[in-house]
């Protein structure tokens, strides 16, 4: 027999069940609102942006100046180990005055590999050409079991020089790279307001990003004028974008939510790139 005392607690125990099931519905809500690449991507884009780079406030007496460019391209007809999978690859040149005032040429080049049913990343990697900085590292990723395995080589070096060959651990069922996250992004339906996580993993590491929805703006680009949502992230890109803080993208607000522009503070002023070919 129950008595009043375990009736008195029964309020208590479905509010507290309410804020765990109110807490799940928005990303269980956020995965069915996910739209198919085929719906999004057309195969084989490809995305051209110039890098520029804008120097800080006491800077003054520098211009922005052209920094390079940047090569994006998605191919969605791919196996890996006899899965199908999509590839997204990506290359970044410095080009003009930037190498010259950094003393540092950049060739950085990016193969993300995800999951073509889950949209989950299961491979990066990284070809870092940093002046005399050569860095080889591939990241996999396996949801199933949990874990990671993260390898970096020093390319400079002949043979290459291993750096790092370790084991990750509690990695979730589903986790993106520096690329596989901006492509699920695209896949969603943006509004104003809108929050939602991202799982991320980049040199060994699990980060939880909040990526906040901004508001709607006209973005003038080397290929046009773009209507494109104004979104807000944490900057886990390596190559040109390095030193964290914000990292900004624009989508345009269009079915195929092309990333028009994109911003991120570095340590001396700010870097940007505009998409100046889209390429079917």
């Amino acid at each position: 027999m129950k008595s009043r005392g375990d009736n008195l607690l029964l309020p208590s125990r479905w509010f507290g069940f309410l804020l765990l099931l109110l807490s799940v519905l928005p990303r269980a809500a956020a995965t069915e609102a996910l739209r198919l690449p085929s719906e999004v991507i057309p195969p084989g884009e490809t995305l051209v942006y110039e890098i520029r780079w804008d120097p800080p406030a006491w800077m003054f007496f520098m211009p922005t100046i052209s920094a390079g460019e940047l090569t994006v391209r998605f191919q969605d007809q791919a196996r890996l180990d006899g899965k199908p999978v999509h590839q997204i690859t990506a290359r970044a040149i410095s080009s003009g005055f930037f190498p010259k005032l950094t003393g540092v040429a950049v060739d950085d080049s990016f193969e993300s590999v995800v999951d073509a049913a889950k949209f989950c990343s299961l491979k990066m990697t990284k070809k870092l050409r940093e002046g005399k900085r050569h860095r080889d590292i591939v990241l996999t990723f396996d949801g199933e079991r949990g874990t990671g395995w993260f390898l970096a080589y020093d390319a400079a070096k002949t043979p290459p020089a291993q750096l790092k060959n370790e084991k990750v651990e509690n990695i979730p069922p589903c986790v993106q790279d520096i690329l596989s996250g901006i492509y699920l992004t695209r896949l969603r339906e943006l509004k104003t307001g809108e929050r939602f996580p991202l799982t991320v993993s980049d040199d060994g590491a699990v980060k939880q990003v909040e990526v906040r929805v901004k508001e709607r703006e006209s973005i003038e680009a080397i290929a046009g004028r773009f209507p494109a949502w104004k979104v807000e992230t944490i900057s886990v890109f390596g190559g040109l974008f390095k030193g964290g803080g914000t990292f900004l993208v624009w989508f345009s607000d269009d079915a195929r939510r092309v990333p028009v522009k994109f911003e991120a503070k570095v340590k001396v002023g700010r870097v940007f790139g505009t998409v100046k070919q889209i390429k079917k």
